[in-house]
């Protein structure tokens, strides 16, 4: 019995401090930052006694840091794994080493899809957790510094995520390390805000996932024509011989 016992104390705090993380997101969602609540309608929320919040977390910040740390583990890893999947998927094995400039048109493909699969894990992940990204784009705009630095990071790793991804797959092997990391910055901004009209316009998701594709596809193409490679892209979009 005494072996199970600190056990049995660990999943109780785990569970706590769950039912807390939810009560914040339930309660933010309703047009409120989280540094307004009260502990005591938090912990009502919850179900628990007041006094049990200093056990899980040390402040209403660390409670809003724990919330942004959970959402973006669960979506950051899953991104890049997708990312990879959708672009190899493109490549005949007899193609695999084939680059830029030898098929163009092969390479706009294995950009596009990875673009098309990503953008949809990342909007279906919005539709499953709204309450957290609301709760994001408020406090990007809040009052806690500590919140709206975290953010920021949150953003800025999901743009290196990306910019190490297109890199590492060479889906625009022309462009260098700075501009990738430029466009895939503002991508990831656009798209943190597109998600709050993804979960206020249900009626209008398909256009907002249209919007959002060619959101990406237009930046880095600019970026590509911009850098004084235009001509290639004109080459991959040419139709075929007949």
């Amino acid at each position: 019995m005494t072996a199970r016992k600190p056990s049995l104390t660990k999943t109780v705090a785990a569970q706590g401090k769950r039912l807390l993380m939810d009560a914040a997101l339930k309660l933010t969602a309703q047009s409120r930052s989280i540094n307004a609540l009260g502990l005591r309608e938090l912990a009502r929320e919850a179900g628990l006694n007041p006094n049990t919040f200093y056990r899980h977390f040390k402040d209403i910040d660390e409670l809003g840091l724990t919330i942004i740390e959970e959402m973006s583990n669960k979506l950051r890893q899953p991104l890049r794994d997708l990312r990879r999947q959708a672009a190899e998927s493109v490549v005949p094995p007899e193609l695999a080493g084939i680059g830029w400039e030898e098929n163009p048109l092969l390479n706009l493909q294995k950009a596009t899809l990875a673009t098309k699969e990503t953008v949809k894990l990342f909007f279906d992940y919005v539709a499953q957790n709204p309450n957290a990204f609301i709760l994001g784009v408020r406090e990007l705009h809040g009052a806690s510094p500590l919140l709206r630095q975290a953010l920021r990071k949150v953003m800025a790793d999901f743009a290196q995520d990306m910019a190490d991804d297109i890199k590492q797959l060479k889906l625009l092997p022309m462009l260098d390390d700075v501009t990738l990391l430029e466009v895939a910055s503002t991508i990831s901004r656009e798209m943190f805000q597109l998600s709050m009209d993804y979960i206020e316009q249900p009626e209008q998701r398909n256009a907002i996932f249209a919007q959002a594709e060619a959101l990406v596809v237009m930046l880095f193409t600019g970026a590509t024509v911009l850098k004084g490679h235009g001509r290639l892209l004109v080459q991959a979009l040419e139709p075929l011989p007949a």
